[in-house]
């Protein structure tokens, strides 16, 4: 949906663009598109991102933009699945006004953490607050319960190498949740 008006803005300067009879028409309309088409791969690449991964002993939360907020592993105690608000933009007369609802990810962080309580993230992609960050599932990969399982068991995994002093799985692991 967040791609809908820049794919529209793109489409009408191409239009434009192969109608254009002056010198100035062709190149309004040509930065119009370039604009457009450049907003369109900001949308895509974003899309694109994982909401979390795992590097260097850290949980790499990707809620705030193109870069991660790293936590901690050790204070990360377990993934669970919830339901909430999708906060999906609505088309104006389309849709009823009503909120429509969505299967989150939701990661406890330890209670004695307490600088890790709060940060501010995107609404549209989760919430992070009284040390609970909460995944949107509307732009995220699909929710389940055995995605939630898996990352349960990576996650002991990851607390069992720290215990036995090592240093974490090398290179960057990967997870779209």
């Amino acid at each position: 949906m967040r791609g809908f008006l820049p794919a529209l803005v793109l489409f009408v300067a191409l239009i434009m663009l192969a109608r254009a009879k002056s010198a100035t028409g062709m190149w309004a309309s040509g930065l119009t598109a370039l604009a457009a088409a450049g907003i369109l791969a900001l949308i895509v690449l974003y899309s694109r991102q994982p909401r979390l991964a795992y590097a260097a002993g850290q949980l790499q939360v990707y809620l705030t933009g193109l870069r991660p907020i790293g936590v901690p592993v050790e204070i990360v105690e377990c993934f669970f699945l919830g339901q909430g608000p999708s906060i999906l933009p609505r088309l104006p007369v389309v849709l009823p006004r009503r909120d429509l609802e969505a299967a989150t990810l939701i990661v406890r962080l330890a209670e004695s953490a307490t600088d890790w309580k709060h940060r501010d993230v995107e609404p549209p992609l989760g919430l992070w607050c009284d040390g609970y960050i909460t995944i949107r599932g509307a732009y995220c990969e699909p929710l389940s319960g055995e995605l939630i399982a898996q990352l349960n068991r990576r996650l002991v995994e990851a607390h069992r190498e720290q215990k036995s002093g090592g240093s974490g799985r090398e290179g960057e692991e990967r997870e779209r949740g």
